[in-house]
Parts: structure tokens; sequence; C-alpha cells
């Protein structure tokens, strides 16, 4: 086992716990800072945390372009599907109406509305 050091001790450079700021003057080993330097410090991380929110809102942009890019592709295909299943079903003399048609057609409805949405929303510049 080390012994502990005395309060004699130097610090070597890089050395933490008592008796770095024991041997500094300081009694709990944390030197008081000057204002200018808190400050600046203060300052510091401001900066730090604001280019963080301008980072983080740039990739939630860049994943909500992603989101509705593949929504829409998704809400396009259930469309296309579902239309070209009613029109196989007519042509068979099948009921083309319900489900496929609905389902067509809400899909669709819904296609429209999340484009008309992706385009008032970057047209206002949210």
């Amino acid at each position: 086992m080390r012994e502990a050091p005395s309060a004699g001790d130097e610090p070597l450079d890089g050395d933490i716990g008592p008796a770095s700021g024991a041997a500094s003057g300081a009694g709990s080993g944390v030197r008081p800072r000057a204002p200018e330097a808190e400050a600046e410090a203060a300052a510091t991380l401001r900066r730090f945390e604001a280019e963080r929110e301008e980072r983080r809102r740039g990739t939630n942009a860049v994943a909500g372009r992603i989101a509705v890019a593949l929504a829409a592709l998704f809400l396009a295909f259930l469309t296309y599907d579902s239309a070209s299943t009613a029109v196989e079903a007519h042509a068979r003399g099948d009921d083309w109406v319900y489900p496929p048609a609905v389902v067509g057609g809400v899909c669709a409805v819904a296609l429209v509305a999340l484009l008309t949405w992706a385009w008032r929303r970057r047209r206002l510049g949210m």
C-alpha cells in the first residue's frame, strides 16, 4: 500500500488530489478564479452550447427531410399498388372498390396532405 503524501511534499506536474492543493497554498485544492476568467469560461460554454444546438438543429432538419421523403415514397408506392390491384380486380370482375380503391384513395389523400404540409413548411421557412 502507498502512504498518503504529507503536507510537506511538493506535487509534481499534473498531480491531482489533496497533496497538490496543500502544497500550492490553497487549503481546499481549488484555486480561486478571477472574475475575468469566470466570465471568459462562461462565454466559452455559452458559445459551445450554441454551436452544439446549431448542429443538433441541422441534424434534426436533415432527419426530418429524410423521414418525409421516405413517407412520401411509401405512400406513393401504396397508392400505385392499390390502383393496379383495383384495375386487375375490375378486369376480373371482382370487388375492386373496397378494399383496393379505398386504400388507394386514402393513401393518395395522405400523400397529398404530406406533400402540402412539407411544401407549406418549406415556403414559410420553418
